[in-house]
C-alpha cells in the first residue's frame, strides 16, 4: 500500500480498503485471456456499440458487396438458391381453421382468388412474393412489401389488396434523429420511425429507388404507417433495426475462393501451353512479335498449346511451372467454411455427394432443418405472413367478400415439403409416430406441405366416386381401406349379420 493509500486509509478504512482491492485486480489483470491486452490481443478490434450503430455504418457497403458476390460467384447464387427453396419453396400456404366448414371453404376460395393477382405489378402471385423477398432479405438485409388498398372495381370478386415488393434501399438511412416534443420523445433510426419502447411506428420510403439510372434527383422520403408495411429482415440482436446480408460472415473468404479458383485456372493454362522467353542482341527481330488482328485491328501474340515456333536462330527457354498444388484440399476446407457461415451444408452448395452416406445426410440436414424453421417461424411468418394475413381478413370484411366474425378468421401456416432422404424409411417413421400418439393425422400431411382438409376432400371424393360406379378394380394399392396386396380385406373375428 503506497503512502496515498495509507493515509486515505487512516482517515476512512473502509475507502482505503476499496482503494487496495481495486488496486490488486489491476495487478492480477483480467481472468479471461480473450479480454487481455497482451500481444495476441493487439490487434483484436473491438466495440461496444449498440446494434443499429453497427449496422448503420455497414449497411450499405455490405449489402452492394454482397450482391456482386451473387452476381460474379456462383456460390453466392447457389445459397440463395438453397435457402430460398427449403425456406419458401413455391410459397408458405395459409389455411383457414375456424370451426366452421362453410366459413373455412369461402375464406379458402377468396384466398385463392387473392394470390393469384396479389402482385400490384402484376408478375407474380403471392408465393413468388414471398420468395422474392425472402432472397432479397438474404441478399441486401431486408426488405419491405407495402399494402396498397385498391378500387373494388378493378377485378370483381377479389380482395381489392395488392402487396409492392421494395428492397430495402428504398427506406431512407438518412433519417436518423432524435426530437421531443411536448414530452413526447420521437425518435427515428435508419429511417424507422420508432415510439415509447422502440415500438414501431412506420418507415422512411423514398418514391423510387436510389440507385436508379432513371432518378436525375432522389425525392424526399415520406412516412409510411407500420400497418400498412410488413418488414423483413432477420434480428441478431436485441434491439436491432436493420438487417444484415447472409453473405456477411462469408463475403471475405467467399472472394478469396474465387481468387484461388481463378489462379489455379490460369495456372492449369499456362501448364497446356509453352511460355517462351526469347534471348536476342539488342535491335534484332523479334519472331514472336505482335501481329496485327485483321478484324479487331489490335495487335496480339498467341501461344497456343503444343505450338512450336521456328525462331531462327535465337535462343528462347521453355518455362517448366510447377504441377505441385494443394488446390483441393485447400478449396474444399475453404468452401465447408462458407457452407456454414452461410447456414446451409457442404453437399447442398456444392452437390459433392461422393464421401456422403445415408446417415451423414440425414445428420446434417436435420441440423439445417431446424435452421430453416426458426428462420421460417421467427421471421416470415411474422414480419409477413400474419400481418398479411390480418390485412387480407380486415379488407376482405369490409368488402363484403368475407362475413364479420366477432372472434376473426383464425389461420395456420403450412410449410412447403421437406424432401426426404429415404421416402420409406421416413414415411414409415412417421406412420408410427402418428400411431404412437406422437403426431397428429393432421400434423402429418401439413409436414408433406399439404392442407389436410383437401386430402381429405379429395380422398373421399375419389373413392365415393368408384364405389357408386363399381369401379373398385381401379384401387389397385392405393385404397387404405384393403390391404396393401389389394385383396379384400380379412372378414373380421366373430362376424355375423345385423338383421
Amino acid at each position: 500500500m503506497n503512502l496515498i493509500d495509507s493515509t486515505i486509509a487512516w482517515f476512512s478504512p473502509e475507502a482505503g480498503l476499496r482503494r487496495a482491492h481495486a488496486r490488486q485486480l489491476l495487478d492480477m489483470g483480467r481472468d479471461y485471456a480473450a479480454a487481455g491486452s497482451g500481444r495476441r490481443n493487439s490487434n483484436w478490434r473491438s466495440r461496444g456499440t449498440s446494434a443499429t450503430t453497427e449496422v448503420g455504418a455497414a449497411l450499405s457497403a455490405l449489402r452492394d458487396r454482397s450482391r456482386a458476390f451473387v452476381r460474379d460467384n456462383w456460390a453466392g447464387q447457389r445459397i440463395l438458391d438453397v435457402l430460398v427453396g427449403h425456406a419458401v419453396g413455391t410459397g408458405i400456404m395459409t389455411v383457414p381453421d375456424t370451426g366452421s366448414d362453410r366459413d373455412d371453404r369461402r375464406y379458402r376460395n377468396a384466398r385463392e382468388a387473392w394470390e393469384e393477382s396479389s402482385d400490384i405489378e402484376r408478375v407474380l402471385d403471392y408465393g413468388g412474393q414471398q420468395a422474392l423477398m425472402v432472397r432479397s432479405m438474404a441478399e441486401g438485409g431486408d426488405c419491405v412489401a407495402r399494402h396498397l388498398v385498391t378500387r373494388i372495381d378493378d377485378q370483381r370478386g377479389v380482395v381489392p389488396f395488392r402487396l409492392q415488393v421494395i428492397e430495402g434501399d428504398l427506406i431512407d438511412t438518412s433519417r436518423d434523429s432524435r426530437i421531443v416534443r411536448g414530452g413526447t420523445d420521437e425518435r427515428t433510426r435508419l429511417g424507422v420511425a420508432l415510439g415509447q419502447w422502440n415500438e414501431r411506428l412506420g418507415l422512411y420510403l423514398h418514391p423510387q429507388h436510389p440507385g436508379d439510372q432513371d432518378v436525375v434527383k432522389v425525392e424526399t422520403s415520406i412516412l409510411v404507417d407500420w400497418s400498412d408495411l410488413c418488414h423483413l429482415y432477420r434480428p441478431m440482436r436485441a434491439g436491432q433495426l436493420r438487417g444484415i446480408p447472409v453473405f456477411t460472415p462469408v463475403l471475405l473468404p467467399g472472394r478469396d475462393v474465387g481468387d484461388l479458383m481463378e489462379a489455379v485456372i490460369v495456372q492449369q493454362k499456362t501448364q497446356a501451353s509453352f511460355a517462351g522467353f526469347i534471348k536476342r542482341q539488342a535491335g534484332g527481330m523479334n519472331p514472336l512479335a505482335a501481329k496485327e488482328d485483321p478484324k479487331t485491328t489490335q495487335r496480339i501474340t498467341e501461344i497456343r498449346p503444343g505450338q512450336i515456333q521456328d525462331i531462327g536462330e535465337a535462343d528462347i527457354v521453355f518455362a517448366n511451372p510447377s504441377s505441385t498444388s494443394q488446390f483441393e484440399q485447400a478449396a474444399m476446407m475453404a468452401l465447408m467454411a462458407m457452407a456454414a457461415g452461410a447456414g446451409i451444408t457442404y453437399d447442398q452448395l456444392t452437390g459433392d455427394l461422393r464421401q456422403a452416406n445415408y446417415s451423414s445426410l440425414r445428420a446434417g440436414k436435420i441440423e439445417f432443418r431446424r435452421l430453416i424453421e426458426q428462420l421460417q417461424w421467427h421471421v416470415i411468418v411474422p414480419m409477413l405472413c400474419r400481418p398479411v394475413d390480418r390485412k387480407f381478413e380486415q379488407i376482405a370484411v369490409m368488402a363484403g367478400i368475407l362475413r364479420r366474425k366477432p372472434e376473426g378468421y383464425r389461420v395456420k401456416h403450412v410449410m412447403p415439403a421437406i424432401e426426404p432422404i429415404d421416402p420409406k424409411k421416413d414415411l414409415e417413421a412417421d406412420i408410427l409416430a402418428v400411431r404412437s400418439g406422437r403426431m397428429s393425422p393432421q400434423e402429418f400431411i401439413s409436414g408433406w406441405g399439404r392442407d389436410w382438409r383437401t386430402i381429405v376432400t379429395d380422398f373421399e371424393a375419389f373413392f365415393s366416386f368408384c364405389d357408386a360406379n363399381g369401379l373398385q378394380g381401379l384401387m389397385f394399392d392405393l385404397d387404405p381401406r384393403r390391404p396393401q396386396s389389394g385383396a379384400a380385406p380379412q372378414a373380421q373375428a366373430g362376424g355375423g349379420s345385423n338383421d
